[in-house]
């Protein structure tokens, strides 16, 4: 059995303290084996950009547990983040973050100064990456000269220079329009089959859904298979629906749990159950 690239565990992120706490995740835990593509979907504000960023070791977990390839990222001192995030994770971002003053293929290698035989043994793999890209005749072309699809495709090309275990993608569609997005897609896909490579892609795009093995829903902090299914509840004092999976306000009366959309409702409950109840 693959170990797996990717094991999260109990990852939890608080900004603030006290009464303004608020919890962006909240005890998310996961484990993605090689070859596989997972997708993160959720709404905007739930946490999405906030777990990627502790996967990839940009950002430090209030508690839990990162490991990649075997290695405890989240034990490691910022000196040794850098190295770790630059071998074994590959970045793909919606902005691209192409440097201008660079040419495509200065872009692709730029990574691997930090790998062993640095820029001169990675020309190789860079070739080939520009090659199965659709790259090759655009190596000399500086990032303004290129179409947003290229643009995307350089940034894959430069995740995938130092061959890395894991692959991280945030809203890699989200500047492209429908036909250069869906190849994007595809390309992502290839990667995570072909290659044996771990794949996280955070999005909105509703495209992304037929192309993966697995896709989690993050909403209010916390994360879920998307095919779980969700267990409604009323608010007794509004009449609102409520997730009962994530719903973090409630009451018991009678032996019976009561689910509530709000401080407020909460409150009338508590003040006279009976009154909600027909108790």
């Amino acid at each position: 059995m693959n170990e797996p690239v990717l094991r999260a565990s109990h990852l939890t992120r608080i900004y603030g303290s006290g009464r303004t706490a608020v919890r962006a995740v909240d005890d998310v835990s996961l484990t993605i084996p090689p070859g596989e593509l997972v997708i993160v979907m959720g709404p905007s504000g739930s946490g999405k950009t906030t777990l990627l960023s502790m996967l990839g070791g940009l950002l430090r977990p209030t508690s839990g547990e990162v490991v990649i390839n075997g290695t405890v990222i989240t034990e490691l001192d910022e000196d040794r983040l850098p190295v770790v995030r630059a071998l074994e994770i590959g970045f793909i971002f919606q902005a691209f973050n192409l440097l201008d003053a660079l040419t495509v293929e200065e872009n692709i290698l730029f990574p691997a100064r930090l790998r062993e035989g640095g820029v001169a043994a990675a020309r190789p793999r860079a070739k080939e990456l520009m090659s199965r890209l659709g790259l090759a005749h655009r190596r000399c072309a500086l990032p303004r000269t290129l179409s947003g699809g290229e643009k995307q495709r350089v940034a894959i090309a430069r995740a995938l220079i130092n061959e890395p275990k894991l692959i991280l993608a945030d809203e890699p569609t989200g500047n492209l329009d429908s036909r250069t997005g869906q190849e994007v897609l595809m390309i992502l896909h290839d990667i995570a089959r072909d290659e044996g490579r771990a794949v996280v892609l955070v999005t909105h795009d509703p495209r992304v859904e037929d192309m993966a093995d697995r896709i989690l829903w993050l909403e209010d902090g916390h994360l879920r298979d998307r095919n779980e299914v969700h267990h409604w509840a009323r608010d007794p004092v509004c009449g609102m629906k409520v997730d009962e999976w994530t719903a973090t306000l409630i009451s018991e009366h009678e032996g019976q749990r009561y689910f509530f959309c709000s401080p407020r409702c909460k409150a009338r409950f508590d003040a006279a159950p009976g009154e909600w109840t027909g108790g």
